[in-house]
């Protein structure tokens, strides 16, 4: 599994049509059998989101990436960005917080 984090700063005063914009993307790349997950992250007081969004391998990324339909998808997010970086992690290990009374099985 690999975790991509996409860090963006959107331009003053786009924050609300950018977090519209991102509904549709994300419910959109959720289609794809390989998209595990994706979450919407916003630095309190600031116009800086961070977008993380799992994927079954590397290859399953970068075929959506390199897409044209991903493309189209992502058109009006990057028209509400000053800026954006990204990097692509492998999930070594995701802990769920245990259910309180919950013993280890490991």
């Amino acid at each position: 599994m690999i975790r991509a984090t996409l860090r963006m700063r959107v331009r003053p005063g786009a924050e609300d049509a950018f977090e519209r914009a991102w509904d549709k993307v994300a419910e959109a790349t959720a289609r794809s059998p390989h998209n595990l997950r994706q979450a919407l992250l916003r630095e309190p007081g600031d116009s800086v989101y961070v977008i993380t969004s799992d994927w079954a391998t590397l290859a399953a990324f970068r075929d959506f990436e390199q897409s044209p339909e991903q493309d189209r998808l992502t058109a009006r997010l990057r028209e509400l960005r000053e800026s954006a970086e990204m990097t692509v992690n492998q999930i070594v290990q995701h802990v769920d917080a245990r259910t309180a009374g919950e013993e280890n099985t490991k």
